[in-house]
């Protein structure tokens, strides 16, 4: 028995204080850390991966009793458009900018059993793109209307033809205008439409005599 030292019988030892493995708490703390990194890592990645996702554009083709989404990346701009006549669901409906007269016509249902396929052949342009506010109306069997008068496309409430939704055909039968002049001004409105009738004969479609012999026909 050591007498010399009697108080060291009340000190714990170290395997009971723990201060004998100092090595197994720097270990735990380590772990620790390093889960500590792998969550602050892994957060940082998901905030990426979200920032470099394409925004979420919704495109709605809408009408009476109809609503459409399509989804994609970047923005689209869209044009809202009345189509009436021989049509499913004759109405209002908005659609991507670019979108043809064929287009709105499927939107409102297709046709409906009273159409007329010859009319529709000779006064529908179904590959020309739509304008914002345009009116499309679809020929009717027994309307009694003219190839002029039943354009598919409304013409400005003065009766003028309008040079941005006029058939190929109509424009053809205005005074000094034959298919290749019509082609022309057809393929040059779907690059850019017309915002007067002047544009005919600045963009060298036809000449300043040639517009003067229908100027009072046409509009925008």
């Amino acid at each position: 028995m050591d007498t010399g030292a009697p108080w060291r019988a009340l000190e714990p030892s170290h395997e009971e204080s723990g201060e004998g493995v100092p090595g197994h708490s720097r270990f735990s703390v380590l772990l620790l850390a390093m889960a500590v990194a792998v969550l602050i890592l892994g957060s940082i990645a998901v905030v990426a991966v979200a920032e470099i996702q394409p925004g979420r554009q919704v495109q709605v083709v809408s009408g009476p009793n109809r609503s459409v989404e399509t989804t994609g990346g970047g923005s689209h701009s869209m044009v809202v458009v009345q189509v009436a006549g021989a049509v499913v669901r004759p109405g209002v409906y908005s659609l991507a900018a670019g979108s043809r007269v064929g287009d709105a016509i499927h939107a409102a249902g297709g046709y409906s059993p009273d159409v007329d396929p010859r009319a529709v052949e000779t006064a529908l342009n179904l590959a020309a793109k739509l304008q914002d506010a345009e009116s499309i109306v679809v020929p009717r069997r027994g309307d009694g209307a003219s190839a002029s008068g039943a354009a598919g496309v409304a013409a400005a409430s003065s009766g003028t033809l309008n040079l941005n939704t006029a058939t190929a055909a109509q424009l053809d039968a205005l005074p000094g205008i034959g298919p290749a002049t019509a082609a022309k001004i057809v393929a040059s409105r779907e690059q850019l439409p017309f915002t007067s009738v002047g544009d005919l004969e600045s963009r060298k479609l036809v000449s300043a005599s040639v517009l003067a012999k229908f100027r009072d026909q046409v509009s925008v």
